[in-house]
């Protein structure tokens, strides 16, 4: 409706357009161009659109609308069009090919999954510092987007000869942006077809363990309190609350003891907004892609918008990268 209003026409021409039962005038894909900001070229590109599904992680899935779906669906496919387009010049590192092992390989094992995964990335023992670099060193692109709603935590998009893409809520603590990001991370691994067991507790149950694993965990969780729980989450870079109920599901502490400390943290005012906030871990890989493309291929600012079809990311700024080597094939990280 809005955009039938902005270009002066019905909804129902509008409508039309968008299900090829009618060509688009000259006229209209000039102005729908200017309105949307999007290169007349974009709309007839022949890629076709991931439908993101039960990818979607929901915490109130009956109060999410089709439109904040399709919204949501819409942005994330721009993405991967734009990531398909920058990906013809430039080349993600290939350290770790994010291989499919559904849970019914390992006999249901899904902590076994998470802990191969950990192995997979070369990460150390104990707490990971920064997910987001050890996640996109791998190859796979982060994306923070404001989705517009509050109901959608994070979705994915795997697809065959192109890498993952990750896209999160950016409007979340980050303490929950790292959960996010490794719940996410399950899905890619585990779910690239169809699960055959609740995706979304089984990337939950991936998450727990890549995130907290049992093994080194347990020794710190014993006589857990609040107190040790806010110290505790800057340690391990998870919420307070993750560690009440990874403590309760590893029966270090009882379900009472953990209902106890959930209301005294619902009575300070502390389960919405936690004390001692972690920083969000911002996505780099992204702009590190175009910024090979205008360091290294020579790519003016016009010449960007025209192969991802767009100024609306803006002018995106040089940040103080270490110089890119430019070898046989583009590389975005040095080894």
């Amino acid at each position: 409706m809005a955009l039938a209003q902005a270009i002066h026409t019905r909804q129902g021409t509008i409508s039309k357009y968008e299900a090829g039962a009618l060509g688009v005038t000259r006229e209209h894909l000039a102005l729908i161009s200017r309105v949307t900001k999007y290169d007349r070229a974009f709309f007839f590109e022949d890629d076709n659109p991931i439908a993101l599904g039960g990818d979607f992680l929901y915490r109130r899935r009956a109060s999410l609308s089709a439109r904040e779906r399709r919204r949501v669906e819409a942005e994330a496919n721009i993405r991967m069009l734009q990531v398909v387009r920058l990906l013809r010049s430039g080349h993600l590192p290939e350290a770790f090919p994010f291989p499919a092992i559904p849970p019914n390989e390992v006999n249901g094992n899904v902590e076994r999954v998470a802990r191969e995964v950990r192995k997979a990335l070369r990460i150390p023992s104990g707490p990971i510092k920064n997910l987001t670099r050890f996640i996109e060193s791998a190859g796979a692109v982060i994306f923070a987007m404001d989705f517009g709603t509050d109901l959608i935590d994070g979705t994915n998009i795997r697809k065959p000869g192109m890498p993952p893409l990750l896209f999160l809520n950016q409007n979340v603590s980050g303490e929950r942006h790292r959960y996010n990001l490794a719940h996410e991370l399950g899905h890619v691994i585990m779910h690239f077809g169809a699960a055959l067991g609740d995706p979304e507790d089984e990337a939950d149950r991936f998450a727990r363990e890549f995130l907290m694993p049992q093994s080194e965990i347990r020794n710190d969780l014993r006589g857990l309190d609040l107190v040790a729980a806010a110290r505790l989450k800057q340690v391990w870079g998870v919420s307070m609350a993750a560690l009440i109920m990874r403590a309760k599901d590893l029966r270090i502490i009882s379900a009472s003891t953990a209902g106890r400390m959930f209301r005294s943290m619902n009575a300070n005012g502390m389960r919405s907004v936690e004390p001692i906030p972690l920083p969000f871990e911002k996505p780099e890989l992204f702009d590190r892609l175009v910024q090979f493309h205008k360091a290294n291929l020579g790519f003016t600012g016009d010449d960007l918008e025209k192969l991802m079809f767009t100024a609306q990311m803006g002018e995106i700024p040089v940040p103080e990268w270490p110089k890119l080597r430019l070898v046989e094939e583009p590389v975005l990280f040095e080894k």
